[in-house]
């Protein structure tokens, strides 16, 4: 394996793909949300996270499953069983991704029923054959994250946000005279375009790989490599499907609180200040003290196409910290190298760290400005903000389920996830409908189970690798703090000079990253041996 496509290096550029491939995301979806407001995002959520589910169970597990045996096989030098690994591996995806659009494109009905839209019935379809070009594309992705080259994963990733961007919205605007669920499910089609041309172009560039290593013999017999495949994608299958299942049922779940909330006249005429000058829907609220089906539609809409799609953002950047070092982990193992995996773990995780919490910062100070900046609608800020924390959360907890993954440990990550889930499920359920919380009680619910999911992983990691977070913390929270402070007096007079807010706001944020990055420079907080120690491959 050629050691230059190391950690740092593989990190940057799927970092640099997934900022290009988010902000195209982001410009597909600002002009979007004009065109469905949230009656219609609501519509486009609601289908894409079906078509997640099925998608999860498709493919769970093998990405993993084949990242590993291609970053094992390459550090024992068996390039030979490489080439079987994934050819086996297309075949077995195939299949698994043809099934999985042909029940999602049947069961379009049933699903939209169950998520109580039955507007979204077509979107349903016209993303259903997606689910089988990803099944297929994600063997040709592990098996570049295996090798720890990363480039052809973010080429594929950027000019698939490219196609999505185009087809999807040129799309919509085509069928923009229709009712809102044809203009959706126009857009959503878009994706299945981007996914069939991302899935053409990673099989393209496997195709001088395929030829290169099939001079090579392979010892491993078909049914050893797929039993070892489903070793992993079992469990990790059962695990998906339960939280992609719950998933689904927090969105009903969200949906139906809304309409349980019983209304007080002084607790609806505070409702309306905040969402009234916005909408019509709230307008019977004083006088039946209830949401209508309409109205909770409108709620999630404004909930999951404004501020979910800001916050997920930084979360899909940061993703590829965790999928960079899971080669490098499996490969260590592989050869019984314990303690080269441990010194990667330390060092992703204050990766992690240092860029999740000034990210985690803007996202919480300055959520109004950015959907004021992105949609020209501010509506979901403060549950934007409310959401900075499991920015964290996410990330942090997402790199040691990781970790366990790469040292073949399914089963417990899956149940500290899936406790978290149901402490989500169960809390929200409940906090939604406090009138004086509403959509603000999924937030809460939110950062206690992402931190009690991050809380149980990190124990984990602690005891099978002795890592210790809490010695990583104090250096880069004081480095956020002092850019908080720098933010704090800078914003006013900022404002005042540059009288618009843009640019205001791009100077604080300039001057705020500058301030930090020095901080973290002379607290000596990164070190050049821990860089090297990336840099070795």
């Amino acid at each position: 394996m050629d050691t230059r496509k190391n950690f740092i290096h593989g990190a940057v550029i799927l970092m640099a793909a997934n900022i290009i491939s988010k902000l195209l995301g982001a410009v597909f979806k600002i002009p979007l949300t004009y065109l469905l407001e949230e009656e219609g995002m609501a519509i486009f959520n609601t289908a894409f996270s079906v078509y997640v589910m099925i998608l999860s169970f498709t493919t769970c597990g093998m990405p993993l499953a084949i990242s590993r045996m291609v970053a094992g096989d390459l550090a024992k030098n068996k390039p030979g069983d490489v080439r079987k690994t994934i050819c086996t591996a297309c075949l077995v995806l195939g299949i698994s991704g043809l099934l999985g659009s042909l029940l999602l494109w049947f069961g379009a009905e049933f699903f939209s029923l169950s998520m109580k839209d039955a507007k979204a019935f077509f979107s349903i379809r016209m993303i259903a054959p997606a689910v089988f070009f990803v099944a297929v594309g994600t063997v040709f992705k592990s098996y570049y994250q295996g090798k720890s080259n990363m480039t052809p994963t973010a080429v594929s990733q950027v000019i698939e946000a490219v196609i999505k961007l185009v087809a999807g919205y040129g799309l919509s605007v085509y069928y923009a005279k229709l009712s809102v669920e044809y203009t959706a499910a126009a857009a959503i089609f878009g994706v299945t375009v981007g996914e069939l041309i991302a899935t053409l172009i990673l099989w393209l560039l496997w195709l001088p790989d395929r030829k290169r290593l099939s001079g090579y013999p392979s010892i491993r017999p078909t049914r050893t490599i797929i039993s070892d495949m489903f070793s992993y994608a079992v469990p990790m299958l059962i695990a998906s499907g339960v939280s992609s299942a719950l998933s689904l049922a927090d969105i009903a779940v969200i949906r139906n609180a809304l309409t349980d909330i019983r209304f007080t006249p002084e607790t609806a005429e505070a409702f309306l200040r905040q969402y009234a000058s916005t909408t019509t829907h709230f307008d019977a609220l004083l006088s039946e003290l209830r949401i209508s089906e309409a109205a909770a539609r409108w709620l999630y809409g404004a909930y999951s196409g404004y501020a979910l799609t800001v916050f997920h953002l930084p979360v899909g950047m940061l993703a590829a910290l965790g999928t960079s070092i899971l080669p490098i982990i499996a490969g260590a193992l592989a050869v019984r190298n314990r303690e080269r995996a441990g010194r990667a773990i330390f060092l992703c995780s204050k990766f992690s760290l240092l860029l999740c919490l000034p990210a985690a910062l803007i996202l919480g100070r300055y959520s109004a400005e950015l959907l004021h900046l992105l949609f020209r609608n501010t509506v979901s800020a403060r549950l934007l903000s409310g959401l900075a924390p499991c920015l964290v959360f996410i990330v942090l907890s997402d790199l040691f389920i990781t970790v366990q993954h790469a040292s073949g440990r399914l089963i417990v990550p899956f149940l500290y996830s899936f406790l978290g889930d149901i402490i989500k499920l169960i809390l929200g359920r409940f906090l939604i409908r406090c009138p004086e919380l509403n959509l603000s009680g999924v937030v809460i619910a939110a950062n206690i189970s992402y931190f009690v999911v991050l809380f149980f992983n990190y124990l984990a990691v602690r005891r099978q690798f002795g890592l210790r977070l809490m010695s990583l913390l104090p250096k880069p929270l004081c480095s956020v703090g002092v850019m908080w402070l720098v933010l704090h007096l800078v914003d006013t007079p900022f404002h005042i000079l540059f009288g618009n807010d843009i640019l205001a706001l791009l100077a604080s944020l300039a001057v705020g990253g500058f301030s930090y990055l020095l901080v973290l420079i002379f607290s000596g907080t990164l070190t050049a041996d821990e860089i090297h120690f990336f840099k070795k491959g």
